[in-house]
């Protein structure tokens, strides 16, 4: 089940990262698995009333988060060099920089997702943190 649409994205959350529909909706199904695994699949029979916004706000934010990281990861793997941001002309020199957030920047370079997890979880802990859908202890479903 995905949490958050298109137009929910541009109307509500007002993002304007990802400007195509199906980009969107392929970073939202992603942003989804991953809000099934935090929540323990406590979202997976539907969102509580009470936890609606919020739980389409994580979606949009973890929907971002993806796609930035797909968008570093295939300009490094591209040989992309990102913004010129200096050029001297005596003695040739060009400086680029990326803009992206040094999490992005240090899954990419240590060749796994421990900082897009971190990330992540940081997106999740924003928005859900207070709802109750992150508890990791037992309730009344697993007695």
């Amino acid at each position: 089940m995905i949490y958050a649409d298109f137009p929910y994205y541009q109307d509500f959350y007002c993002g304007t990262s990802i400007t195509d529909a199906a980009a969107f909706r392929t970073a939202a199904a992603r942003a989804s698995e991953y809000l099934d695994s935090i929540t323990f699949g406590r979202l997976q029979s539907g969102i509580p009333a009470a936890c609606t916004e919020q739980v389409k706000n994580c979606c949009c934010a973890l929907a971002e988060a993806w796609a930035l990281f797909l968008d570093a990861k295939n300009g490094i793997l591209a040989g992309g060099k990102g913004a010129k941001t200096t050029e001297t002309i005596g003695k040739y020199s060009v400086s680029y920089s990326y803009s992206m957030p040094a999490d992005v920047i240090a899954a990419l370079l240590d060749g796994n997702t421990a900082g897009l997890q971190s990330y992540r979880y940081r997106i999740c802990m924003q928005y859900l943190g207070r709802t109750g859908l992150l508890y990791r202890g037992c309730n009344e479903d697993c007695m």
